[in-house]
């Protein structure tokens, strides 16, 4: 008989980060996964759409080379070697992470897990099958004790009821990106992080792309200013947006939508249609319903040290409803691995509220803290890049960096410029610590860099900015 302190069900970001955690406090852990280690984020997530990005940002600065002086005349893009590489990329993170397991010697079991209790697991062994959306079983099947479950089971692309899925011109995330050949047009439903970033990704490489979203700014969930400036750019780039337009009906290529402020109806023609409305918990509500445990159509509901409403049954990951970052689950992981390990020691909390939201676009967008309804006591800063030496001299002068401040501390931050997501955690920091804005500008910041307009705009919110004025 096998018996583990816990087996994780689900090997992406938070499921193995858990389980290496637990290992590195002494625990003995399996992990159960159906499909590929490394999960959504490695296999059909964060990973193949980045490496995708970096050729849509190569191609980006080789379409504006000229602006440096190197004139390139020519040039093609060869998607069926960008998509190769993604392949390549995704393989070999996939091959570490099942390496790091392996080091910690974590047990990988390979098949779909079926528990019968929250003490016992079954894995049946064997592979998912993507083309018929079912499990190619090698008939074996073993049984597994543990004194702890914890569910990483992710999630997976919201559609539309009323959408046909079977219809080849219509894609979620997960058929996009693994995609070997460019679409001369693409139509993305959906303004939000998954939208921008796969509109980023095509028409930089040469596809003609049409977002269609239905609130009446892209980027909703942000500032009204990051949404009109990276609507401004994009549109610049030639991506043509839709806001405030209802999808009433899309298949066979043919998308149609309603103005929602004038009734009028357009049609857009392209050979693949991305669904990117937003991503939902994997629900299994027969095993939830058997084992009691509460959950609603969001996932499962977990408390602040990650337990679930059953004594033993964690969660971690977009099957909490949380959040569907990695790097929220991957905290997830690491602290239901150490509530699971901590025997008498107090509980470790999760903290949600400042995790950073970065959008991948061109140029990039980043998201911390949260902005107060109440403004009447908030300082606002708001800063362009173009007062910064380091985005002049290379030619990134757009986008700008706004703060939410008060009582001399920063509560809020967003920005939009050239790879912000590098400057952001200084931020995070801040607003996470507690941290005087005045403590910061004490601090000597490199000259010249990105970085350093953090900086700039904590001086100017002082009253005391050297090296610029607005």
């Amino acid at each position: 008989m096998k018996k583990y302190d816990a087996i994780i069900i689900g090997a992406g970001p938070a499921g193995h980060s858990c389980a290496v955690r637990i290992a590195e406090l002494g625990g003995k852990v399996a992990i159960i996964e159906r499909d590929y280690i490394g999960g959504i984020c490695t296999n059909w997530g964060c990973t193949p759409s980045k490496a995708m990005i970096e050729s849509a940002k190569v191609a980006h600065e080789v379409e504006n080379s000229s602006h440096y002086g190197v004139r390139v005349n020519g040039y093609q893009i060869d998607f069926p070697f960008i998509a190769q590489r993604r392949n390549n990329v995704v393989l070999n993170t996939r091959e570490f992470i099942t390496d790091l397991l392996h080091h910690h010697n974590v047990d990988i079991y390979q098949g779909e897990a079926v528990i019968d209790s929250p003490q016992v697991v079954q894995v049946r062994h064997g592979r998912w099958n993507y083309d018929n959306y079912s499990m190619d079983y090698s008939g074996e099947i073993e049984t597994l004790h543990t004194d702890n479950i914890v569910l990483a089971t992710g999630s997976k692309p919201l559609i539309p009821g009323f959408i046909d899925e079977s219809d080849p011109t219509i894609v979620s995330s997960h058929r996009l990106i693994t995609i070997d050949t460019l679409p001369e047009k693409l139509t993305i439903v959906g303004g939000g992080v998954i939208g921008l970033e796969f509109a980023t990704i095509f028409s930089n490489l040469g596809s003609q792309v049409t977002i269609v979203e239905l609130l009446p700014r892209v980027l909703a969930m942000m500032d009204p200013d990051i949404s009109e400036e990276i609507t401004r750019i994009m549109q610049e780039m030639g991506v043509r947006i839709l806001t405030n337009h209802k999808v009433t009906d899309l298949g066979q290529g043919v998308l149609k939508a309603t103005n929602q402020d004038t009734g009028e109806t357009v049609e857009v023609r392209s050979d693949m249609n991305l669904v990117a409305i937003g991503r939902t918990a994997v629900l299994q509500e027969d095993l939830y319903n058997r084992l009691g445990l509460s959950y609603t159509r969001k996932g499962i509901d977990v408390d602040d040290t990650l337990q679930t409403s059953v004594k033993g049954v964690w969660a971690v990951g977009d099957a909490t409803g949380k959040s569907i970052l990695a790097h929220c689950g991957i905290q997830q992981g690491v602290i239901c691995a150490e509530n699971i390990m901590r025997g008498d020691a107090e509980p470790r909390l999760m903290d949600y509220d400042i995790i950073p939201a970065i959008v991948y676009s061109i140029p990039e967008i980043f998201s911390i803290g949260k902005i107060p309804e109440d403004l009447s006591d908030i300082q606002i800063i708001k800063v362009p890049f173009n007062i910064n030496l380091r985005a002049n001299i290379e030619d990134h002068p757009e986008g700008f960096i706004k703060m939410w401040i008060r009582n001399n501390k920063l509560i809020a931050a967003q920005a939009i410029g050239y790879m912000v997501s590098e400057i952001q955690q200084e931020l995070a920091n801040m607003i996470a610590l507690g941290t005087d804005i005045d403590a910061i500008t004490r601090i000597v910041h490199a000259h010249p860099t990105y970085n350093e307009i953090i900086r700039s705009a904590l001086e100017f919110a002082e009253g005391k900015a050297v090296d610029f004025y607005i």
